[in-house]
């Protein structure tokens, strides 16, 4: 009977720790610094209160907590005095988080970030069920000690890895007035007058829907801005390769016109500098991004002032009837 009861509460312990497990995974699915900031942070930690500038410390803190949680809860070293309680006060305090989200949200809470997609309530249900499992495991658990030490130097070791394999850029964030000085075609840049750059992924629908209302738009005038399209390359080679021509060209079959247009790695942290679509619009634009310059001098960044931005499918998304207010004005 001893036996089975030890089983039992094993094989709970192991269900925690894999739960714990899937949660570092999707924080960092599909991308890392995507799956961190986009999802956990922003849809997380700064609705919770966190500062812009904290949340990118605490979100590789937490993500480092639950690895930690996931290896200890296996063993007895101080398994019912600091590993259990740690992890239920951790789901706890999410669990009160997701309970002022639940009227009226049923968007993804964010929990197991954009691999598992689920609604506060959906969370809720699911970490209630987790605190009653530790609370079994706390309760059938016998007290054991071994050696405070090698839960410190866990510790340590797994928070060091956190902030090396996912350092935290000191660069700023690229602001929409320098988006252009992105952009390759020459002509584009000469442009001594308004022109209309965008950040578009060929498969986004988003993007897709934007750019055929900018062609349909277009076609009502006959001095309509010049249009440039960077598009996000999946592949982290700024070569045309044959995937992302296909792409692109279907991109251009929905919307009804070809534009010019370049392509840029969709992620590229091997390096310094800002060079991929991730770095240049991450965090603070989504897709699809559109932007309304005009200019004074070519080669000029400075000069070209931006009009309007438009971004994301939300507050500040891409509005047809506004540009086209803008530019009769303008």
């Amino acid at each position: 009977m001893r036996k089975n009861k030890n089983k039992i509460i094993f094989t709970l312990r192991i269900l925690i720790s894999g739960l714990f497990l899937l949660s570092v995974f999707a924080k960092l699915y599909p991308y890392p610094i995507y799956g961190i900031t986009k999802v956990f942070e922003q849809g997380q930690l700064i609705p919770m209160g966190f500062s812009e500038s904290l949340a990118p410390y605490f979100s590789r803190f937490i993500i480092g907590a639950e690895l930690f949680l996931a290896i200890t809860i296996l063993f007895n070293n101080y398994l019912k005095r600091i590993v259990v309680p740690l992890s239920f006060i951790m789901v706890a305090v999410f669990s009160v988080h997701l309970s002022t989200q639940l009227l009226g949200d049923s968007e993804n809470c964010g929990c197991f970030g954009d691999l598992i997609p689920m609604t506060p309530l959906e969370a809720l249900i699911k970490n209630i069920i987790t605190l009653v499992i530790l609370y079994f495991i706390y309760k059938k658990s016998e007290d054991k000690k071994s050696n405070f030490s090698y839960l410190v130097i866990l510790f340590l070791s797994i928070s060091t890895l956190m902030f090396a394999a996912l350092p935290i850029s000191s660069q700023s964030k690229s602001e929409g007035s320098s988006f252009i000085s992105y952009v390759e075609d020459e002509e584009f840049l000469n442009t001594e007058s308004r022109k209309i750059l965008c950040f578009f992924d060929p498969d986004c629908d988003h993007c897709q829907h934007a750019a055929r209302s900018l062609d349909s738009l277009s076609n009502l005038s006959e001095d309509f801005p010049p249009i440039h399209i960077i598009f996000s390359n999946s592949d982290n080679d700024t070569i045309m390769l044959e995937d992302m021509k296909l792409r692109v060209d279907n991109f251009f079959n929905i919307v009804g016109k070809e534009y010019p247009f370049q392509s840029i790695p969709f992620y590229n942290y091997d390096t310094e500098e800002i060079d991929s679509y991730m770095e240049i619009t991450n965090p603070d634009y989504d897709n699809p991004v559109i932007i309304l310059y005009d200019a004074k001098n070519q080669y000029d960044y400075i000069s070209n002032l931006q009009i309007r931005l438009y971004e994301g499918t939300s507050g500040n998304e891409f509005n047809v009837e506004d540009l086209n207010r803008i530019l009769e004005n303008e």
